[in-house]
């Protein structure tokens, strides 16, 4: 369900939430179309290197459409079922500043970093209106929280907790948990998954956060080795809820630690065929590895 989202009248009594659209619904294809012809027109080359990256051809020698720009071309000639890819390569292309308060993107000439900074053009321009027809649409995808592609949505309540993880995390004691985190969220939640990369960053994540806590005199720890100091220092660990018998707390870290460990399937290879973990274990990663990440950067985990 989107929050604050308009709702049709018919729905709005209906016991079910409003169901979120995959793809490109028949409603949103003609809007979305124009969109792209608009961004695309917008910013120089960003037609052909959109089109490169989908592998979409604007151009052929009987094309007859000579007169007909490269923005008008990836618009309307782009096959329905590539819609969101040239959408997420255009914003992609796109400079960004201002979006979601994130800074602007790298290697621009200062004239237009302070330009972008000042008025986000682009932002105003393009991504405002498009994060409206996703919106309208009620859309499975929204803008990136940096404004540079297409991401799926997230629960309010995973979102809730990841965003506590990455704004606890982020703190020189504890790494680089908050990028390996939003790594992992971007990589589970993308157009297209990742769910290799998102499982792994989940794991770096928690080694990052929980390093300065379990072994901070290890250069090279791992999440594994953390596990065996975990249970060797158990004793002189807390955690805010002890539980009847006092180690409950602790025993659900450990497990959660541990079935993020042993439920990587691709970390390494074997006489078996190794397997790529799935888009759904590679969220259930991200899930646990948020948790954890907020516990022992909080320092609600820590020694006593």
């Amino acid at each position: 369900m989107i929050e604050d989202q308009w709702t049709p009248l018919s729905l709005r009594d209906a016991p079910a939430a409003r169901v979120l659209r995959d793809g490109v619904p028949a409603s949103l294809q003609l809007p979305l179309r124009e969109w792209v012809h608009a961004a695309a027109d917008s910013h120089t080359n960003a037609a052909e290197r959109a089109a490169v990256r989908i592998d979409v051809v604007l151009y052929s020698e009987d094309s007859g459409h000579e007169d007909v720009s490269t923005g008008e071309r990836i618009a309307y000639w782009t096959p329905a079922e590539k819609l969101l890819d040239v959408t997420d390569a255009l914003l992609d292309l796109m400079p960004t500043g201002g979006w979601m308060n994130t800074r602007p993107t790298a290697g621009l000439p200062v004239w237009e970093v302070l330009s972008i900074t000042k008025a986000s053009i682009p932002d105003k321009q393009h991504r405002k209106p498009l994060q409206g027809l996703l919106n309208d649409a009620s859309s499975l995808y929204t803008i990136r929280a940096d404004g540079r592609a297409l991401v799926r949505r997230v629960d309010p309540a995973v979102a809730a907790v990841t965003g506590e993880a990455l704004k606890v995390a982020d703190q020189p004691e504890r790494g680089s948990a908050t990028r390996h985190l939003r790594q992992a969220l971007d990589a589970a939640y993308a157009l297209q998954p990742d769910p290799v990369k998102a499982y792994s960053e989940a794991i770096k994540a928690v080694e990052s956060a929980a390093h300065a806590t379990l072994q901070p005199k290890h250069a090279t720890a791992t999440l594994g080795t953390m596990l065996g100091e975990f249970r060797q220092v158990r004793a002189k660990l807390t955690a805010p809820i002890a539980g009847k018998s006092g180690t409950e707390g602790l025993a659900l870290v450990e497990s959660m630690m541990g079935l993020l460990w042993t439920g990587q399937t691709s970390r390494h290879g074997n006489l078996q065929e190794t397997r790529d973990e799935t888009t759904q274990e590679a969220a259930m990663a991200v899930h646990i590895a948020s948790t954890l990440v907020q516990l022992f950067a909080s320092g609600a985990i820590r020694r006593s």
